[in-house]
């Protein structure tokens, strides 16, 4: 019989506006003895913190791929691990650099080269609870019960992650929303001389709405500084207080915006930013940008001094940590594998919505339609799988079951036979349905259970653990230029 008990060793890599920084961790994962008990990562401890460096560029579009990759080499050395050595993890390109020309390209060669299941990662809303896992905001709101607000402030984004600790999902927490803003410290940066190096588009935006003086090559008079960062600040704190919403505000929104307001238990400041909160830096240019003035802005805020703010876990590491320690999932036991399929990387997920409420024609409407959206969003020929996310299948009877397969297997019909298919359920079904499956296809298929992934998702899927009865998954999005 296979140890209930496994450590896996994860990476955990940053590439962000200003900063990049690596952690090595260790995810103990342990299976209950008996019944269908799902395995689970008990245990994160974190072996080897690396050393936070600038994120090189070529210019201001290009990352110096190059660099950053000899950048994670020499933390894995430091480390005492090869990317042989790695399990699992996950590489996130964050804030301004999601947006650079080769972001994506970058991101997919450091997740390769970090190991053979460290997933690609890049988008706003996931950075939010990356980081508000990593700064442990997700895990005072498990402890206290209570709705914790993670407010991630760094060079180029805001991204604020708010924790149900009533809610169920990892660490005892559930996400209740993300809120993302094009608002942080890297947006305007200096020369050696004080003159202004260079003034990205969302605060281009805030400079002309403001009409404060601040052009590239000129050298901005304190007040010109201090209202540009005030109103930064003020856009912060409108994020996590609204809605209403200012016009500004949502014009530099990353994604939707919330409907209604929430009143927070705690709240947890993170990032390069976000960590300078508590104490701001006395020379405002210290750091060759507005981080140190937009800092200084929140901690004199009167709404930010009302606020219960908390003592953050990890602070300008948050991100990294979550990346590291946070994103990998494990899948039921009762899985359906092909084992020659895995690991399978970046699987766009459609969901297939109100499953349980139909049967025959309509089912296989139902999954046709799903199938068809899947096949206008991405070009079967260019990627390694497709998923199909089942919330509720209906009764967990093997009746049922076969209805479902009936439903499914000419749904998939329009896809190449060759590409594998995951099929995902919220029930704990995957091994039955696997199986009623395989007897109507011949065509590289997984059934995994007890997962949430969303429409629009993507997902990676690792080999299988001792015993065969469970993957590590990762669910993430790919949001590049977003």
């Amino acid at each position: 019989m296979a140890d209930a008990r496994r450590t896996l060793t994860s990476i955990g890599v940053d590439v962000g506006t200003t900063t990049t920084h690596a952690i090595v961790s260790r995810l103990r994962v342990e299976t209950p003895p008996g019944g269908a008990a799902s395995p689970e990562i008990t245990e994160r401890e974190i072996v080897h913190r690396g050393t936070v460096r600038e994120t090189p560029l070529l210019d201001s579009e290009t990352i110096d791929v190059d660099r950053v990759a000899a950048f994670v080499d020499r933390e894995l050395e430091v480390a005492g691990v090869t990317a042989a050595d790695i399990d699992t993890g996950a590489v996130i390109v964050t804030g301004e650099t999601a947006r650079r020309e080769n972001a994506e390209p970058l991101v997919h060669r450091l997740a390769a080269d970090s190991g053979q299941f460290v997933a690609a990662v890049a988008g706003a809303s996931l950075e939010a609870v990356l980081a508000g896992r990593g700064s442990g905001a997700a895990a005072r709101a498990a402890e206290t019960g209570g709705l914790v607000a993670n407010v991630d402030v760094g060079g180029g984004t805001t991204n604020v992650a708010i924790f149900d600790g009533a809610g169920a999902g990892n660490n005892g927490t559930a996400v209740r929303e993300t809120r993302c803003l094009d608002v942080g410290g890297r947006l305007v940066t200096f020369d050696d001389r004080r003159r202004v190096g260079s003034v990205s588009p969302p605060a281009r935006t805030l400079v002309e709405a403001l009409e404060v003086p601040i052009a590239t090559g000129e050298s901005p008079t304190a007040d010109a500084l201090d209202d540009l960062a005030t109103a930064m600040a003020d856009l912060v704190v409108d994020l996590c207080a609204g809605p209403p919403f200012d016009d500004l505000t949502r014009s530099l929104a990353i994604g939707p915006l919330p409907d209604e307001s929430l009143e927070f238990d705690g709240v947890v400041f993170s990032g390069g930013v976000g960590r300078l909160v508590g104490s701001p830096p006395e020379d405002p240019f210290a750091y060759g940008d507005l981080g140190g003035s937009l800092a200084a802005a929140l901690a004199d805020h009167a709404v930010v001094r009302s606020w219960p703010v908390l003592e953050a876990a990890a602070d300008i590491r948050a991100t990294v940590v979550g990346a590291g320690t946070e994103t990998t999932a494990l899948s039921g036991r009762t899985v359906s594998l092909e084992p020659s399929a895995l690991p399978l990387r970046n699987a766009p997920v459609v969901a297939v919505p109100a499953v349980s409420e139909r049967s025959g024609e309509a089912l296989e409407r139902r999954f046709e339609a799903s199938v068809s959206r899947l096949l206008e969003r991405h070009d079967p020929d260019e990627v390694d799988a497709v998923a199909l996310s089942i919330d509720d299948v209906g009764p967990l009877a093997y009746d049922r079951l076969r209805t479902i397969g009936d439903a499914l297997v000419p749904a998939l019909e329009a896809l190449s036979p060759s590409l594998p298919v995951v099929v995902l359920t919220r029930q704990n079904c995957a091994k039955a349905l696997g199986q009623v499956l395989r007897r109507r296809t011949d065509r590289p298929l997984l059934v995994l259970d007890e997962l949430v992934v969303g429409d629009g998702d993507y997902l990676d899927v690792g080999e299988p653990m001792p015993g065969g009865e469970s993957v590590p998954v990762v669910v993430k999005t790919l949001a590049f230029g977003e």
